[in-house]
């Protein structure tokens, strides 16, 4: 029973027992992995809370894509803890802890290979029919996706347990921090990833 708590607890925040350059060396791990995986199923994190298709399938710009949703949290998270909190940041921690916090991502990255989320993420305009609504394929691919959101949830936890650690940021200060981190965090995610889109 012991060890089950133990479990629970890692998975609810792995940086008490991981940090630095540990952290770092896994977490972009985990980032090319999903690179990978999304090269092969042509899915695109178009910012820090979008997913789908591109009108590109370079494996450089997926792989940028993965990087930017990464460095902006990063870089911001690392801004918010050097004006917001009185203790030392270190760099390679909230870089380390905050591409940790990516790995759910690759959750996200294994459901594209199932042939219904395929046949959701190359939909066209002119199949959106009723017909296509009803399709199992359809229903099945949009239960996946929906289940996928678990993952995405899974990781914004992560990376609010990233920020608290790595900066050691509380209450009203890691609120205000996180929440604009995550809101400008995905708005220039999303515009710098679609300018490799052009």
């Amino acid at each position: 029973m012991e060890k089950q708590l133990t479990f629970i607890k890692k998975l609810q925040n792995p940086f008490l027992r991981i940090a630095g350059a540990a952290a770092l060396g896994i977490g972009l791990a985990g980032i090319c992995l999903n690179s990978l995986f999304c090269w092969l199923t042509d899915l695109h994190f178009q910012g820090l809370l979008h997913i789908g298709p591109a009108p590109t399938d370079a494996f450089g710009v997926i792989f940028a894509e993965h990087l930017i949703i990464w460095l902006i949290p990063a870089f911001l998270f690392y801004l918010w803890g050097r004006l917001l909190s009185r203790s030392k940041i270190r760099i390679i921690d909230v870089w380390g802890t905050t591409a940790f916090a990516q790995l759910p991502l690759l959750g996200i990255g294994i459901f594209g290979f199932f042939p219904a989320v395929q046949h959701i993420i190359h939909i066209q305009p002119s199949d959106l029919t009723p017909e296509w609504f009803s399709q199992s394929a359809t229903i099945s691919g949009l239960l996946l996706l929906l289940i996928s959101l678990l993952f995405l949830i899974w990781t914004l936890i992560w990376m609010f347990k990233a920020l608290k650690i790595s900066c050691n940021l509380k209450s009203t200060r890691l609120g205000i921090a996180y929440t604009l981190s995550v809101i400008l965090g995905d708005i220039v995610a999303v515009y710098l990833i679609h300018l490799l889109y052009t």
